[in-house]
């Protein structure tokens, strides 16, 4: 835009009515602006702002208005406003802007030329407002994310150690009482009445591998952990489903089992095991739920170097509400259930340098456990 004789007179003349203007400008925002500090920085922002534009008609500079959406994000987030509520206030400003370039006498088509270069100025400005907001939000998003993450980090960790706590709490008198009973049933000289050692017993067994099981949430390795051995994954997939058969068969739930070569970890049997029986215990539960061709698909594969059980069933989804936290301790959908399983299967899976993950929608969910290959077995 060439800077003529007569566009020399506008500018001229907004520059002498700049006070008169911004302080029109400034009724616009009073209600929001009770602070007097900040209506002294936020007209000092908007003179700038004047300034710059009538800069724009002399020199045709190019401004960066980065700083203006930094600054706007500030206002509204300590005026608790929303962007679209002051976008409208700002138009306003626009609109006292283009009154008075009107207002000016003569000059039609140079009147024209400024207010078509104001809209852009105000426009880019918008622009980089709205970058600005957005970007904040984003920045205030991943925070959150990492503020939601860290909290449930801590909370795990809290929940794996007052559960080891209680575990410890329960188990020493556990073993007080168990002695005590076998010392009893010796005295018993009534065979009617050994029966009722033996529900005792049951259910002190049951006590004790629930003991076990919060004991295994914790991350720090025990004195079993450092007694790993080789580890058939075949043998303890075949085990595993021959423990189910009868509930397999009872219900009519199709099984395919797909062992296609021995595959060999280094563990420990009875975690593993345990892993295994839960990840189908679970499907089980979740194949009952639904009417008719339960399928549960067991896999064993080998991904160069890990084993991979994938445990597979059609029933019904995992919830979407809990898919985020399914493996942290007492999260479960199971109205009499503890919520422990997945979350122990987890730390097991750590423990023994693998990794459990899952994917769920409305045909298939789907576990896998990826275990690190024995190193003898890589060489067959």
């Amino acid at each position: 835009m060439v800077y003529t004789h007569e566009k020399k007179k506008i500018v001229e003349t907004l520059r002498r009515a700049k006070q008169i203007v911004v302080k029109d400008m400034m009724i616009l925002f009073e209600k929001s602006l009770i602070n007097e500090e900040d209506n002294n920085s936020f007209q000092k922002t908007v003179e700038d702002l004047y300034d710059i534009f009538l800069l724009q008609i002399t020199s045709q500079v190019k401004v960066n208005f980065k700083s203006f959406g930094r600054v706007v994000e500030e206002f509204i987030a300590k005026e608790e406003m929303e962007l679209e509520e002051f976008l409208a206030k700002f138009e306003k400003l626009r609109l006292i802007m283009e009154k008075k370039i009107l207002s000016i006498q003569g000059a039609e088509q140079e009147k024209i030329q400024l207010i078509a270069l104001l809209n852009k100025f105000f426009l880019d400005l918008q622009k980089q407002a709205y970058i600005e907001s957005i970007t904040q939000k984003e920045r205030d998003i991943v925070d959150k994310d990492n503020q939601l993450s860290e909290l449930t980090k801590e909370r795990t960790e809290i929940l794996a150690k007052l559960s080891m706590s209680f575990a410890h709490e329960i188990r020493n008198p556990l073993t007080s009482i168990k002695g005590f009973v076998q010392l009893l049933e010796k005295r018993c000289d009534f065979s009617e009445k050994k029966k009722y050692f033996d529900f005792i017993y049951q259910d002190m067994e049951d006590l004790e591998g629930q003991v076990s099981q919060l004991l295994l949430l914790s991350k720090e390795k025990n004195h079993q952990d450092v007694h790993f051995s080789k580890l058939n994954l075949n043998d303890l997939l075949y085990d595993a489903v021959n423990e189910f058969q009868y509930t397999f068969s009872e219900h009519n739930i199709y099984v395919d089992l797909d062992l296609v070569e021995n595959i060999y970890t280094n563990g420990l049997e009875d975690q593993v095991r345990l892993i295994l029986y839960k990840l189908i215990q679970n499907a089980l539960d979740a194949l009952l739920l639904k009417g008719q061709q339960r399928m549960l698909r067991i896999k064993l594969t080998k991904q160069q170097e890990e084993a991979v059980v994938i445990i597979s069933n059609n029933g019904p989804p995992i919830p979407s509400m809990i898919r985020k936290t399914i493996f942290e301790p007492f999260v479960g959908t199971k109205e009499l259930g503890k919520g422990l399983g997945l979350a122990v299967s987890k730390q097991v899976m750590k423990k023994h340098k693998g990794d459990i993950d899952y994917m769920s929608n409305e045909e298939w969910t789907i576990f896998k456990l990826r275990f690190p290959i024995e190193v003898s077995s890589l060489k067959n």
